[in-house]
């Protein structure tokens, strides 16, 4: 069960940078740069840190599992209130994108389809909008908005 989060205000930029680096060991091992693109005028945010952490750090682990090596990964912050992570993996089709957040659904071989119900019930609990998909320009975009 996910827990109620507690809210604080937070710098998103710094939450952002402390997840770049935990995450930056994977994406080396792998090859793929993790950029980080931030908006200095972006106001701090009312979340909760521990479990938007988790969320960021899955997201950016889907998408170097995505690229699997040799791809590019950039976390990028917007005003207002906007982190998107974008990634040049192998992409999502349509018939893929419509099931992403249903329990137990998983394009990974080993993969029990709960990090992105995790993700999607976080989300939800801090009034977000979040969308996941793959433009036309073949880069993949999770983007997160705050209310």
């Amino acid at each position: 069960k996910i827990p109620e989060p507690t809210l604080s205000a937070v710098n998103l930029n710094a939450l952002v940078f402390t997840c770049k680096r935990c995450m930056e060991g994977m994406c080396t091992d792998r090859r793929i740069p993790l950029r980080m693109e931030i908006d200095e005028s972006l106001k701090d945010v009312m979340l909760d840190a521990a479990l938007f952490e988790q969320v960021l750090v899955n997201i950016i682990k889907n998408a170097a599992e995505s690229i699997e090596t040799d791809g590019e990964i950039i976390v990028r912050t917007l005003a207002p209130a906007t982190v998107e992570v974008i990634d040049n993996g192998q992409g999502i089709s349509k018939e893929t994108e419509a099931k992403l957040f249903s329990p137990f659904f998983s394009t990974k071989p080993n993969g029990q389809g709960i990090g992105l119900i995790f993700i999607r019930e976080v989300l939800l609990r801090h009034g977000c909008t979040f969308s996941l998909r793959t433009y036309a320009d073949g880069l993949t975009r999770f983007r997160i908005t705050f209310p």
